[in-house]
This record gives structure tokens, C-alpha cells and sequence, in this order.
């Protein structure tokens, strides 16, 4: 079981439009509520008179109660819960018991007479479920969702175990974020195969691999057509990069940036190095000393070099 959390929304209505459309996605059929806050939610795919304007209002309440000034600007928390493919189908009331461990052991509604925020868990397909949240509780505070997504996974592994689902493997920190939903649509809308994320992350990871340095990284990014944008400290360190591809815009007209720990935790600029320093202390003694004594200019470097990439090719 799979939950991912995207905390960083701004459009309760937008969300509960896509949640709740059936003439896009061959995966959305008979959209409905399984569980929300007090259980007592407008459900616009079961109510006849119940609207999404309803229901976003009533989510919303909590942010619109506060002054202008103080509402966040992005105030929706977002997550898709998804059963393992050879997972029995289960049940709507499973699935709304997963929802309240899931909002509960992720800050968004704590329970234990603590105040929470507004939710309300989806259903339109089989295999998974989303659960919307405004991140306003009901005592005008911001709640404690630090880490919200690491405190998912490890209450999804619990309820795997308790349930009798596929039990996915803990992992390290390391795994790639996998596309969302808005992703995988734009792909399907530019006809590409995959989503700009996963090509660039395996753009990257392949700069990853022939490269000894910062510059030999860039360059190769730069080769394979990437954009990228670098961010230094005011001493002129460099601290990160973005990289997008030139034909992946948005509404206006500007590429999309991923900063390299978007793409994949491993893929920052200081995990990349840390693997860099790995590989130089792999390298003999002798053949460090060797390389030392080298020009680099001299043939020897140069036939060095071509066998280097030839090897890395």
C-alpha cells in the first residue's frame, strides 16, 4: 500500500473536480465518499442535491474564517492511498478505516480531542483512494503534518500487516517520487510516453554515471539539451540545480524546473558528490599518484581519457 502526499495545493475546488470526473479517466467510476471529518460531508457522487461547491466550502470553512492576511496561500494537503495490484478489492468501510489512521498519523486530524482539519477520503476506482484536506484546523491553526509522508508510509505499513495486504519493503530515503496524477495527464496531452519528471531523471542519473566532477556534470546535462539553472551561496558555492526540458512548459510559457531532490533524493548536488568522493577513494593509491604525475596534456592522459569513456560508454 502506497500513500503519497502532495502538501502543497492551493485549489479545494480544482481537486474535487478532478476527484470527481468520470468523463476523462477511464480509472474514475462511481466517485464517492468513504469517510470524511465528522462523516456527515456533502457527497456530490451519491447526493442528488449535494454540489463539489458544497463540499469545498464546507472543507474550506476553516481557511475563509481567518483574516485575508493569514490564510495560507497553498492551504490543500493531498494524498492517493493505492492497494498493491495483487491485493484483494477491499471494502468502502476498509477503506474509509484507512483514511482516519492515515489523516491521524499524519497531523492532519489527530484525534484525542485535539483539533484537526477538514477532510473528506475519495473513492472512484478499486485499488485506492485520495483524501483532501485544508490545512487550517478548527481552532485557526496550521497542524503538525511535519513530515507528513514518512509518517504515511510507516501507518501504511502497519495497516498492510493488519489487514493481510502486500507488505511493501521499508525504504531508505532514496525512492523516486512517483508521478502524480496532473503529471501523467500532461504527458498523455504533449504525447509524450513518459512524464518530464522521469525523463529527466534518467537524463540526469546517466550524467550521474560518467561524470568525476561538477563540471563534467553540467557539461553532460547541458549536451543532453537540459536547461539548468544553478543556485549558489552568496560566497559563490554552489549549492543546487534545477534542470527542465526545453518543450515542457507551463500555462505561461516557461519551462518547469525540477531541483535535482525532486527528481530523486539521490540525485541532489550533495548526494551526487558524496557518490564522487566515493568513487575517488575507490581509485589505488598508486593509480591516484600515477594520475598525478601525468600532464594533461600529454598522451598518455589523453589515451587515459578516451579508454575512460569508451569504458563509461
Amino acid at each position: 500500500m502506497i500513500p503519497s502526499v502532495n502538501p502543497s495545493g492551493s485549489d479545494t475546488r480544482g481537486l474535487l473536480y478532478y476527484l470527481y470526473e468520470t468523463g476523462k479517466y477511464e480509472d474514475h467510476t462511481d466517485p464517492h465518499l468513504v469517510a470524511s471529518f465528522d462523516g456527515m460531508s456533502p457527497d456530490p457522487g451519491r447526493h442528488p442535491s449535494a454540489t463539489l461547491t458544497d463540499l469545498q466550502q464546507l472543507l474550506d470553512q476553516p481557511v475563509m474564517a481567518l483574516a485575508k492576511h493569514a490564510r495560507p496561500a497553498k492551504h490543500v494537503w493531498h494524498t492517493s492511498v493505492r492497494a498493491d495490484p495483487g491485493d484483494r478489492i477491499l471494502s468502502d468501510e476498509e477503506w474509509a478505516g484507512i483514511a482516519r489512521r492515515i489523516v491521524a498519523a499524519t497531523g492532519i486530524d489527530p484525534g484525542d480531542g485535539q483539533p484537526g482539519c477538514r477532510w473528506a477520503a475519495v473513492r472512484h476506482a478499486d485499488d485506492h483512494i485520495h483524501i483532501v484536506a485544508t490545512l487550517v484546523t478548527e481552532d485557526g491553526h496550521r497542524p503538525d503534518d511535519f513530515r507528513s509522508g514518512a509518517r504515511a508510509q510507516a501507518e501504511a505499513r502497519l495497516i498492510e500487516k493488519e489487514l493481510g495486504l502486500h507488505q511493501v519493503a521499508p525504504g531508505d530515503g532514496t525512492a523516486a517520487q512517483r508521478p502524480t496524477s496532473a503529471e501523467r495527464h500532461k504527458a498523455e496531452r504533449q504525447g509524450r510516453e513518459r512524464t518530464a519528471r522521469e525523463e529527466l531523471r534518467e537524463t540526469v542519473r546517466r550524467a550521474v554515471a560518467g561524470a568525476r566532477s561538477d563540471e563534467e556534470f553540467f557539461d553532460r546535462l547541458a549536451t543532453a539539451g537540459l536547461l539548468i539553472r544553478k543556485r549558489a551561496a552568496p560566497s559563490g558555492d554552489l549549492l543546487g540545480y534545477k534542470v527542465a526540458l526545453p518543450d515542457d512548459l507551463n500555462k505561461d510559457g516557461e519551462p518547469v524546473f525540477y531541483p535535482g531532490a525532486r527528481l530523486a533524493p539521490d540525485l541532489s548536488l550533495p548526494r551526487i558528490r558524496e557518490r564522487w568522493a566515493g568513487d575517488a577513494q575507490d581509485v589505488p593509491a598508486a593509480r591516484r599518484e600515477d594520475a598525478i604525475r601525468t600532464e594533461p596534456g600529454s598522451p598518455a592522459a589523453a589515451r587515459r581519457g578516451t579508454a575512460s569513456a569508451v569504458w563509461q560508454a
